[in-house]
């Protein structure tokens, strides 16, 4: 722990800096035409050399101004010259001057000055924060590019109290897992693209496409009810300019996997991750037509890479405005590991002790196309966003040593190889409006209709026992060697519409009360939500323990050994007629959303929202699986079905000492649903192990308590403490319940608690400038989590399951007790050129992977750091070079278990490696 903080301690001692500019736009109208356009103006910024002159539309635009303070002077032929003082160009943004020009002084009556931010950048996420009254954080492009942040699940790990489990394809946020979470993308849900999870992966969304990313741990009533962490949203990009083209190379390695000269990949997949079939191309059990081999195909040299490229336009269609912006992208990566996994059995010895190699391989593709029309004087939006994005994962695992289940005499160690193919396609696509009816009134209209698809094609195990000096296939169990095909289909439609109302008096002239925000909301949402999860697993029976060369499967299992005996090839159904019928479950989910909220300012001080939400849920959940049949046996209870209402109220309160230092108040009642896939008796099996779903699992009732204190000392500055505390009743937990095999299912308990305290600083440590180009600056950053967290363990009587709980209560699983993330950015800008470093800083505390049962202790992951150096160059206008150093520290990533004896094992422990990239990019 010294270490660490010593590490943190030397973020604090470098060196940063960026001079930005912004720009000036507007139009300039004609008072003696009845305020019709004025061509041919001219427009300068006084004691500058920078101006412009107006188009045949009025319109015009001063790009690139240096940050600061003007005078900006309009004039033409014949007409009064006007000067506008104290004008502010801020760093990314448009500062918009919309003004008249007549023939005497009289006639200039009226100048509008609108200042556009630019979300993506630190300070204007900051400023929005400070603004808000409910409690919320983000994380923008700018800080995205200056952390070496490659993805949406990336960048909420930089935010206080969230963290990424090993292992788990989703976040944690206050120790909360997946299951108390929820995703939008521009506030519309995302479907989930793994039948496992109930979020969409986030790492799916890379830094292209991010505008920024919102955390709200704080629920309000313009949010879905199902969540108790963390409702993360992610707002695409838009066009920011009149055009842009953009193009970004990278290439990188790994150094534990670079140079692995027998790199496996799985047959029948490509390097863009297309290839296979997510069909079954068996049509009878007597002949095996599958497709690809079982033995993997192999590479030498591993080298990771990345293209993108986006551009847009603007276009002007009278005093309407087009945007279009279009990003492609494509990336891949390679990751080796070696390392060993270990299980404990209830006498305290190892039930599995086996070395583990794994390959794997990963490639996405991405599309997005954003196109938005701005219209009317109240600058009405429409807007459309489409997103393509194929993700591919190919994992070679093998397995060698002690595999109890198999074989439990140690000279006869088990060799078990899985080819898994994990394939995604997920299909977005929104159509967002907002106007404003009248001066006091808006809309905000938005729907969606999402796909996503999930298979994973030809997923191959076989096992073998290595006898004297040869290999042969296990036999006894016919899922030993197995081949796996399932498809998942989902389709997900949401839409929003909500009406807000101005209290505030409606005037020309400028009050203090257009300062404050009185405003009444009301609105509905809804979402329905359909998943098909189809299935089939082909186990291939040898009826003798049949010698076989490892490297060369295919040469046994074939259509020669079926004929001859060797082996039969059957289903889970059998070998009856209905063989071939695949397995499956059935989720749909409608929630029905009216609510009501209002914001309201008194004494210059207090802004109080309260709001109300009413879900209506239904979900039912129809199964026949391997297990158990809903169709051919249909439960008498409500198993899997839920059908109620919930009323949500919440409560956020804000009280401003001063301008600058803000005390908040928020809090709320929300609910947990049981996902699909942990109410569906579906039996998923992997080496170390199998896990079904319970259909009388319940949803849990969550209330949630925040206090904080925000203190902004400076522009871009934050000092900010926050206390909270969560209560669950009936919290859903993932536990080993006693079964013939300790399978994993999902259970209730009787209740949870979390409580902690959350410390976030940003801090610019000196900033200096000496002229127009010169300017140095150092920043800093740092958040520090810590978290209590504590659940009842008790065998509840509400499902047909039993747990034989070690310890009576516990952590939740997921949370640590500490979380820390540091950085420190120096940045230097001259006239021809910007260079910007940063050192980024994270650490996790010892966290429960899973819990005890059955007298085993917890399994615990141990905590651990990690540093990343991130280094930016951009020469000129438009050429940059970057270069980053990943996990420097290079940890162990090992997970440990407490035997009966008291003697503490390590079930599994490997190194991830250091990735090195450099990337270069152009702007055109």
């Amino acid at each position: 722990m010294r270490k660490i903080f010593t590490v943190i301690a030397l973020f604090y001692l470098g060196l940063n800096f960026a001079q930005e500019t912004g720009s000036i736009a507007g139009i300039l109208l004609d008072k003696e035409t009845n305020n019709q356009p004025l061509p041919f103006a001219n427009i300068l910024i006084v004691g500058t050399t920078l101006g412009t002159s107006t188009d045949f539309d009025g319109k015009y635009e001063i790009p690139n101004v240096p940050i600061g303070n003007y005078t900006l002077e309009f004039s033409f032929t014949g007409y009064q010259t006007l000067r506008i003082p104290e004008v502010v160009v801020e760093p990314n943004k448009v500062t918009v001057i919309d003004t008249a020009l007549g023939a005497t002084a009289a006639a200039l009556e009226e100048v509008v000055i609108k200042v556009q931010t630019s979300r993506e950048r630190e300070e204007a996420l900051l400023l929005e924060q400070k603004n808000a009254v409910e409690i919320k954080q983000a994380i923008g492009a700018q800080e995205l590019a200056r952390k070496g942040v490659s993805n949406a699940e990336s960048a909420v790990t930089k935010i206080t109290g969230v963290t990424k489990q090993e292992g788990e394809k989703n976040v944690f946020v206050r120790g909360l897992g997946d299951r108390y979470n929820s995703t939008t993308l521009n506030g519309l849900p995302l479907p989930s693209d793994n039948p496992t999870y109930k979020n969409i992966t986030l790492d799916f969304f890379t830094s292209d496409i991010i505008k920024t990313v919102g955390v709200s741990k704080v629920f309000n009533s313009n949010l879905y009810g199902d969540v108790a962490g963390a409702n993360i949203d992610i707002e695409s990009k838009e066009l920011n300019g009149r055009q842009q083209i953009k193009l970004a190379i990278s290439s990188g390695i790994n150094t534990v996997t670079v140079d692995e000269d027998n790199f496996l990949t799985t047959d029948g997949s490509n390097g863009l991750g297309f290839g296979l079939n997510s069909e079954s191309p068996i049509t009878s059990l007597d002949q095996y037509d599958f497709d690809n081999n079982l033995n993997p195909d192999s590479q030498s040299t591993q080298f990771n890479s990345s293209v993108a490229i986006s551009g847009g336009r603007r276009f002007n269609i009278g005093e309407d405005k087009l945007s279009l912006f279009l990003v492609g992208g494509i990336d891949n990566s390679y990751q080796y590991k070696e390392g060993f996994a270990r299980q404990i059995n209830a006498t305290g010895g190892l039930g599995r002790d086996l070395d583990v190699d794994q390959y794997e391989y990963s490639v996405s593709q991405l599309l997005m196309g954003n196109f938005k029309y701005t219209f009317g004087e109240s600058r009405n939006t429409i807007a459309f966003n489409t997103i393509y994005i194929h993700d591919n994962n190919q994992n070679v695992s093998e397995y060698f040593g002690l595999q109890t289940s198999v074989s439990d005499d140690e000279e006869r160690p088990t060799f078990i190889r899985r080819q898994q193919t994990n394939d995604n396609n997920l299909f977005i696509n929104q159509l967002l409006a907002e106007f404003k009816i009248t001066k006091k009134l808006t809309a905000d209209i938005a729907g969606s209709f999402n796909l996503a698809r999930s298979d994973e094609p030809d997923r191959r195990q076989n096992t073998f026992l290595r006898i004297d000096d040869e290999f042969r296939v296990a036999s006894g169990s016919a899922g030993l060697n197995h081949r796996f095909f399932s498809e998942l289909k989902e389709d997900d439609i949401a839409g929003r519409a909500i009406l807000t109302y101005d209290l505030n008096n409606a005037s020309n002239e400028y009050s203090e009360e257009e300062d404050k925000i009185n405003i009444i909301k009301a609105g509905l949402n809804y979402r329905n939500t359909d998943r098909q999860f189809d299935f089939i697993q082909f186990n291939q029976d040898f009826f003798s323990q049949t010698p076989i060369d490892r490297n060369n499967p295919d040469a046994v299992f074939n259509q020669e050994s079926i004929d001859n005996n060797t082996f039969r090839v059957l289903t889970d159904r059998g070998t009856g007629t209905n063989a071939l019928d695949p397995f499956f479950y059935k989720g749909k989910r409608a929630i029905l959303s009216p609510f009501a909220a209002t914001t309201l300012s008194f004494f210059d001080k207090i802004t109080l929202n309260v709001g109300v939400r009413l879900d209506n849920v239904k979900q039912t959940v129809n199964y026949d699986t391997e297990l158990i049949s809903s169709v051919s046996a249909p439960p008498t209870g409500p198993e899997g079905n839920i059908e109620k209402n919930y009323i949500l109220p919440s409560l956020s309160l804000k009280y401003n000492f001063t301008e600058n230092s803000i005390l908040r108040l928020a809090g709320s009642k929300t609910y947990t649903l049981p996902q699909f896939i942990e109410v569906a008796p579906f039996l998923y099996e992997d080496v170390n192990f199998s896990r079904f779903g319970n259909p009388l699992l319940q949803a849990s009732d969550d209330y949630n308590v925040d206090l904080k204190f925000e203190w902004y000392p400076k522009s871009g500055e934050i000092i900010a403490i926050t206390g909270f505390f969560k209560y669950i009743d009936f919290p859903i937990n993932t536990i080993e319940v006693n079964s013939a095999g300790n399978d994993i299912s999902f259970v209730n308990t009787p209740e949870a608690t979390a409580f902690g305290a959350e410390l976030e600083i940003k801090k610019n440590i000196f900033s200096s400038e000496s002229g127009e180009n010169n300017l140095n600056k150092l920043s800093a950053g740092l958040n520090i989590s810590y978290l209590n967290t504590n659940q009842t363990l008790e065998d509840v009587e509400t499902d047909e399951l039993t747990v034989r709980y070690t310890n009576s209560e516990d952590k939740l699983s997921g949370a640590s007790d500490l979380l820390i993330n540091a950085d420190l950015t120096y940045n230097i800008k001259r006239k021809s050129y910007d260079f910007l470093t940063s050192l980024v800083f994270s650490y996790f505390s010892d966290r429960i992977l899973t819990i005890g049962v059955a007298g085993r202790e917890n399994i615990v992951e141990t905590g651990i750091p990690t540093l990343d150096f991130v280094n930016k160059i951009k020469l000129g206008e438009n050429f940059g070079v970057s270069v980053s150093a990943k996990n420097l520290l290079n940890p162990d990533f090992t997970l440990t278990q407490d035997t009966t004896s008291g003697d503490t094992v390590e079930l599994s422990s490997y190194k991830k490696g250091i990735n090195i990239s450099a990337g270069i990019s152009y702007e055109f």
